[in-house]
């Protein structure tokens, strides 16, 4: 939006025009206040009509997100350099002390090198079982053999016949063989392994994604069935209408901008380039019903030809429609912000809405400084284990003293 300020007509009558007053126009004392940048009614603030004011604030606070939207990139450049340079190095250090650590346990729980007691003994069995599981799609070639030594032969013989029971279903449901185990594999020796691995499970997964996109319609199409209530019927009538208004509207100021602006009927061929700039922005905005944008052309227009300023009447109506798309884009807006911003792994945790260097810079430090840590308790676990089998113990009732259930 640009940076100029229009001023404001000292009548006492509250103007419905969409107008940028000139620049040589008389200040008022309302022009000293905090709001004299982008407003867009003309007249004293305290003449202006509820929408008016409400249209001005909408509008202020939809550039003001625009804004936004330009200063979060740098932020998020931070994070994700951040979780590259400097999170990632940890993480990867912590998956391979853990899987040390791992396998230091099951040697001494699985070769006897202590005795324990007969809780402790299967505690720490069940615990290592279900490290041992939750790995076993990353890597199961390292912890199957574990799997296979740490289950009971109940255990075992549970987890054959429920593994069988949902091939059973599978073959029932869409008519093909599929290996379970075979099927979430995840690892593969090479390329050619893992579009093989593909190629043999395509016709199962296009299968399923009809099943499920299926199963959605149908639900959809229950709920749709509902008989509406006289209310419900009452506020799609009206929001259809005022989506019929707001397209009349729209295309109303699109068409005296357009007078304005196209370049056919420009001579000077700097002008001419810049107005058919604005033209194609303009034609794009009007097509997506983009009101916001619209204004924010209208007043590049005022700023290119200040002499031929449009002044396009509304009603109050009118204006609120305006004010309910803007707020709409401005929510659109925001969550793509919160979409992009918060998506990333390193932000799950992050504690604040609002999002700034200072307190983003605390929350990577707390972030590095947390995974160093991390990485240092495995270490030390890792190094107390390899020196002394006994330190098993203590870790045990560390685990206990934590909660950990089985």
């Amino acid at each position: 939006m640009p940076t100029s300020k229009p001023k404001r007509n000292s009548s006492s009558k509250p103007k419905s025009t969409i107008k940028k007053t000139n620049s040589n126009q008389t200040k008022t004392s309302v022009e000293k206040t905090s709001y004299e940048e982008e407003l867009v009614w003309s007249g004293e603030s305290s003449n202006q009509t509820k929408a008016q004011k409400e249209f001005n604030d909408a509008l202020r606070k939809h550039k003001e997100t625009l804004d936004r939207s330009k200063e979060i990139e740098p932020l998020f450049q931070l994070v994700n350099e951040t979780y590259l340079n400097v999170v990632l190095p940890e993480l990867n250090k912590q998956k391979q002390l853990e899987r040390e650590r791992f396998e230091l346990m099951c040697s001494i729980l699985l070769e006897e090198k202590l005795s324990f007691g007969k809780m402790q003994r299967e505690f720490l069995r069940r615990y290592l079982l279900d490290i041992c599981n939750d790995n076993l799609t990353e890597d199961p070639e390292f912890y199957n053999p574990f799997r296979d030594q740490l289950e009971t032969k109940f255990e075992k013989m549970e987890r054959i016949r429920y593994k069988n029971q949902m091939e059973s279903r599978i073959k029932q449901t869409f008519g093909v063989d599929i290996d379970l185990d075979d099927f979430n594999r995840t690892q593969f020796d090479s390329e050619e392994e893992r579009e093989s691995h593909e190629e043999k499970y395509r016709d199962f997964r296009e299968k399923y994604e009809e099943y499920r996109a299926e199963y959605f319609r149908k639900s959809q199409s229950g709920s749709k069935d509902k008989r509406k209530s006289k209310a419900q019927m009452e506020k799609e009538k009206k929001q259809l209408e005022a989506e019929r208004l707001l397209g009349t509207d729209i295309n109303t100021l699109f068409k005296n901008l357009a007078k304005l602006i196209h370049p056919d009927k420009e001579q000077d061929p700097i002008l001419r380039e810049k107005k058919a700039k604005l033209m194609t922005k303009l034609s794009g905005a009007r097509d997506n019903l983009n009101i916001a944008e619209i204004l924010e052309i209208k007043l590049q227009v005022d700023e290119l030809i200040p002499n031929q300023q449009t002044n396009v009447s509304f009603h109050d109506s009118s204006i609120k429609r305006f004010v309910g798309i803007i707020k709409s884009k401005i929510r659109e807006l925001e969550d793509s912000i919160r979409q992009r911003f918060f998506s990333h792994p390193l932000m799950a945790d992050f504690p604040s809405s609002k999002i700034t260097k200072e307190s983003l810079d605390v929350y990577l430090k707390r972030v590095k400084l947390d995974n160093q840590m991390v990485t240092k308790a495995y270490q030390k676990e890792v190094d107390e284990l390899t020196k002394d089998p006994k330190y098993i113990k203590e870790m045990i009732r560390e685990l206990q003293s934590l909660g950990v259930q089985f």
